[in-house]
């Protein structure tokens, strides 16, 4: 009688002291050998240490065949290869790999090597680092040439993240997590409490030197720096990138100190992001020359880092600054911008000095097609954009004397800025000194056909209000929301009482009366209310008590009975509101 026996499932922990560890794919679960040792079928493989400090013995996990499945546990596993050319974890092959997080595991790489590596080809499969349990850790540094997390030397990387607190960092050249030296780094992530730094010309996440970026990022909360030369997140040093961030994903710090753009393109590079879905960017802040979000800096005639930026949905966009020369959001020095911000989006952005906070870098000029900065800016079904816009200021250190545009073009620069407002839109736009707060070439750019609801504010580099006359002013509400039922709502002026604009001009409002209260209300960031003691005395012999002015940013409450006791019958009353400070004075004298 012939018996046939079937390996039996395993489930081991082993111990990198012991020796260098091989993983593959078997029938039902790894094959792991490590030294004269191996173990068919192991269900759970987790690698360990035994002992307290670094092993420098190495991990490869290899899922050979298009259709193998590699699962494997690092948990609290300290291994470093710096001194050796060798990486302390490598994945290959054609089948998928999966790597999870428990306890805090620490890896090291030497020159040539990411810390943890995988060098994406053509038929690779797809390596996943998750933490299911929620009580994972990493901190991945690779050598020269080599990502945190990634590929090493030309290699590209493909790299997929779902959770775990993952720190990457690389030395020169390389990505904190993406590629080496000129590879592509595509990179996704869904989870995790993510900080990455990449090395001397490595982006934080994206490519490394002369590598460029294809970043997804869709959740987690995310640090990224990149070295001199690269952004924070997308494109290394010459290099470009296509980022895209979408989900709940949160970008806490996204930055650079020389040329590269906190997220898009680096040296000489354009940028190419996407921000959408319910994504936030908390900081981004672009290096010398670069944007905050969008191009690299310049650095030759023929590479120039233009800003592609589409902003969407429902995200949010805080503290964004553009590098010396660079826009907010748009192109580095000498580069233009193709700008698309619509829907639900809250966006607060400032340019570096001489850069336009939406727009163009200093110096940029039409491109070969007679195109210069295309900036868009509409409503959808989803909601109206809320946009707060201030241009670069002047640095004497940089030779730069005149400011960006709060929305247009930077300094010192020929480009054209065509501008498209649709739908409703709420916008704040501040000039840099001597530039326009919305347009280009010294010109103030006008617009009609807008939304009901839609505000135009401008203000020059001193904080005046510059809003033209042809802006649009919010609509003012016109019900009490929840006073008493016997208030009253007049959109006509009130007999005796007379609002004015910044230029001393009459203007309308609306008063709500309910119970003892007036409340006087008007679209405007500033304006002047007017009242002799006179037709204070009537008021008060109507009931009125207290009266209330409420401009766009500042509401003033006044007893009409301590005004009454402040002078005579033709004394006059003047409540001034300037943006969010206001001032009072009777009789020409202020209170």
């Amino acid at each position: 009688m012939l018996t046939t026996f079937t390996a039996p499932a395993f489930a081991g922990t082993w111990y990198i002291e012991d020796g260098d560890i091989t993983i593959s794919a078997g029938e039902s679960g790894n094959n792991v050998t490590q030294n004269e040792n191996t173990a068919k079928n192991d269900t759970d493989t987790i690698i360990t240490n035994r002992e307290e400090g670094a092993s420098s013995h190495t991990v490869t996990i290899d899922a050979k065949d298009k259709d193998d499945k590699v699962e494997v546990t690092l948990k609290d596993v300290n291994i470093d290869t710096s001194k050796q050319s060798k990486a302390a974890v490598s994945v290959t092959g054609s089948g998928d790999t999966t790597i999870e997080l428990d306890g805090d595991n620490e890896l090291k790489s030497g020159a040539g090597h990411a810390g943890l590596e995988h060098n994406k080809t053509d038929t690779s499969g797809e390596l996943t680092i998750q933490d299911k349990d929620n009580n994972g850790s990493l901190e991945a540094a690779g050598g020269f040439k080599g990502a945190g997390i990634g590929s090493a030397g030309s290699n590209d990387a493909q790299v997929k993240i779902t959770g775990g607190n993952i720190t990457a960092t690389s030395d020169d050249w390389g990505a904190g997590i993406g590629s080496g030296s000129y590879g592509t780094g595509t990179v996704e992530i869904t989870g995790g409490e993510i900080n990455a730094t990449g090395g001397y010309l490595g982006a934080g996440i994206g490519g490394g030197c002369n590598g460029s970026g294809n970043v997804t990022i869709s959740g987690g909360t995310i640090t990224a720096a990149g070295g001199d030369g690269a952004a924070g997140i997308g494109g290394g040093y010459y290099n470009g990138a296509t980022v895209t961030i979408t989900g709940d994903a949160v970008i806490k710090n996204a930055s650079n100190t020389k040329y590269g753009a906190g997220i898009g393109g680096g040296n000489g590079s354009d940028g190419n992001v996407t921000i959408s879905g319910n994504a936030k960017i908390e900081n981004a802040t672009g290096g010398y020359g670069a944007a905050g979000i969008g191009g690299g800096a310049f650095s030759s005639p023929d590479k120039i880092g233009n800003g592609n930026v589409v902003i969407k949905d429902n995200a949010k966009i805080d503290n964004v600054q553009g590098g010396a020369y660079g826009a907010g959001i748009g192109g580095g020095i000498f580069g233009l911008s193709n700008v698309t911000i619509e829907g639900n989006t809250k966006v607060n952005v400032t340019g570096g000095a001489g850069g336009a906070a939406i727009g163009g870098g200093a110096g940029a000029e039409n491109n070969s097609d007679n195109n210069g900065n295309q900036i868009t800016i509409k409503s959808n079904e989803n909601g109206s954009p809320t946009i707060n816009a201030v241009g670069g200021g002047t640095d004497e250190g940089e030779k730069i004397v005149i400011g960006g545009a709060g929305i247009g073009a930077g300094c010192e620069s020929d480009a054209d800025a065509d501008i498209t407002l649709e739908g409703k839109v709420t916008i704040t736009a501040t000039a840099g000194k001597d530039n326009v707060a919305i347009g280009a070439n010294g010109i103030e750019q006008e617009f009609s056909g807008l939304a009901e609801g839609s505000s135009i504010t401008r203000y020059d580099s001193e904080g005046n209000d510059i809003t033209l006359p042809t802006d649009p002013v919010p609509a003012v509400p016109s019900s009490s929301g929840g006073s008493s039922a016997d208030a009253s709502v007049q959109e006509s002026v009130f007999p005796g009482l007379i609002v004015t604009d910044k230029d001393g001009q009459r203007i309308s409002y609306t008063s709500i009366r309910g119970n003892n209260v007036l409340s006087l209300r008007v679209g405007r960031f500033t304006a002047s209310l007017h009242a002799s003691l006179s037709t204070l005395r009537q008021l008060r012999a109507e009931g009125i008590d207290t009266i209330t002015f409420q401009t766009i940013l500042c509401s003033t409450t006044l007893s009409v009975d301590e005004l009454l006791a402040m002078g005579g019958e033709d004394t006059e009353v003047v409540l001034t509101h300037h943006i969010r400070s206001s001032m009072l004075t009777v009789g020409g004298k202020a209170v």
